[in-house]
């Protein structure tokens, strides 16, 4: 399959906000069940990259101390659905 290729005028403000949006996404924390554990994990990143707690405390902390302006942290349950949602 071939790509296409668009071009786009970057300061259009819909690609703008569009844009803000994706790079604000790459800084979300999720906190998620993993087995019997629980895993700090951003859902956006091309990198499998988490961090594994016995205890969903634990992560909660971790993800909290970590994050950024702008983050924001979203705490699943165990059946996974997202059950909290802290912006920083």
């Amino acid at each position: 399959m071939e790509k296409t290729l668009y071009k786009t005028n970057q300061n259009d403000p819909v690609i703008r906000a569009y844009k803000k949006a994706v790079e604000k996404g790459k800084k979300n924390q999720h906190i998620l069940p993993y087995g019997e554990k629980w895993a700090v994990t951003n859902l956006a990143s091309d990198k499998v990259n988490h961090v594994i707690f016995d205890d969903p405390k634990e992560a909660i902390q971790y993800a909290e101390t970590n994050a950024t302006s702008g983050t924001a942290v979203f705490i699943h349950s165990s059946d996974g659905r997202i059950k909290e949602r802290k912006d920083y």
